[in-house]
C-alpha cells in the first residue's frame, strides 16, 4: 500500500507542479500592465532547439548598465533609467527586474520569442527589414512576460499570412 501511495504523489506532484507554473505564468500576462517596447536585431537560431528570434529591446535608457554587473531593474515611468539592486527610487511606478550582463546590456528573459517550425521562414524573411515590438504585461513585483510580438503594428501571426 506505501509504494502505491508514493507511486501516486511521485507522479502527482510534478503534473500539479507544472499546473501551477502555467496558472502563474498566465495570471501574470493577464493581470500585469501592458507595456510595448521596441526590438532590434532580430537573429534566426538552432533549427535542432527549435525556432526562435533573439533579439535586443530598447527600454529606451541612453546609458545601459554602465559599470553594474549585477541583478538591476529599469523604471520606465516616470523616468527611465536603470538601477542596481536596491537601488530603485521609491517613485518609480512601473519597473522590470533583470540583471546586467558583462557588456553592459540589461537582461529580463524576455529576449528570445519561440516561433512554430512552420512560420518560421515567412516570419524571418518579414522582420529582416523591419520594426518590431513587444507586448509585455510587467506586474507590481517587475516580472515581465511576453504577450505578443508587433511587426510593423500587427501581431506576428497576421504579419507572416500571405
Amino acid at each position: 500500500m506505501n509504494k502505491r501511495i508514493l507511486l501516486i504523489v511521485a507522479l502527482a506532484l510534478p503534473i500539479l507542479s507544472l499546473g501551477l507554473n502555467a496558472y502563474l505564468k498566465s495570471a501574470q500576462r493577464a493581470n500585469g500592465e501592458e507595456v510595448v517596447l521596441p526590438i532590434t536585431g532580430f537573429d534566426p537560431r538552432d533549427l535542432l532547439s527549435g525556432h526562435y528570434l533573439q533579439y535586443r529591446v530598447d527600454y529606451g535608457v541612453e546609458n545601459g548598465c554602465g559599470e553594474h554587473r549585477t541583478e538591476a531593474s529599469v523604471c520606465l515611468r516616470p523616468m527611465r533609467g536603470i538601477y542596481p539592486q536596491g537601488s530603485l527610487p521609491q517613485d518609480c511606478g512601473l519597473f522590470i527586474r533583470g540583471r546586467c550582463d558583462s557588456s553592459a546590456d540589461f537582461l529580463a528573459d524576455i529576449e528570445r520569442f519561440y516561433i512554430p517550425e512552420e512560420y518560421a521562414q515567412s516570419l524571418e524573411d518579414k522582420v529582416r527589414d523591419r520594426k518590431g515590438e513587444l507586448v509585455l504585461s510587467v506586474d507590481r513585483q517587475g516580472n515581465a512576460a511576453i504577450r505578443d510580438l508587433l511587426i510593423e503594428g500587427k501581431p506576428w501571426k497576421e504579419a507572416v499570412q500571405p
